[in-house]
């Protein structure tokens, strides 16, 4: 009885703009003028080349990216020592003790068991003297 038929012709609310919103709106309008300002001056300068001292800076571009992809390619792959095969190491390859790591390993849990056991004792001393224990 009430049903509005046409509701998508009814005009909408716009929703209200904050401060902050203004005032990046404010600063993209700037940043939009400056940068189509300097597209256009940008466009003005390149219709006075001649074409073809455009093609060819174009092909020296295309030249010289093309030189430095090849350069990174060949640095990539060719650089590095050769692999061989009668000096490597197998047993780094081993997962449970790759080249001497026990000796750290066990260092490491040294110094953890040590650290937990003096947490152990500042929790201990914590409870008989809670007079001088400040967390």
């Amino acid at each position: 009885m009430f049903y509005r038929f046409n509701a998508h012709r009814a005009s909408k609310p716009q929703p209200r703009d904050t401060s902050t919103d203004r005032f990046a709106k404010k600063i993209a309008g700037r940043v939009h003028f400056v940068q189509s300002r300097w597209a256009s001056l940008m466009d003005k300068y390149a219709r006075r080349i001649p074409l073809k001292w455009l093609k060819a800076l174009l092909i020296a571009f295309i030249f010289g990216a093309g030189t430095y992809c090849i350069y990174l390619i060949q640095d990539g792959m060719f650089s590095q020592a050769p692999l061989l095969v009668k000096n490597f190491d197998f047993s780094r390859l081993w997962p449970f003790d790759p080249s001497g790591q026990k000796e750290k390993l066990q260092k490491q849990s040294a110094l953890g068991f040590y650290l937990d056991s003096l947490e152990r004792e500042v929790k201990r001393d914590s409870l008989e003297n809670p007079q001088y224990y400040t967390p």
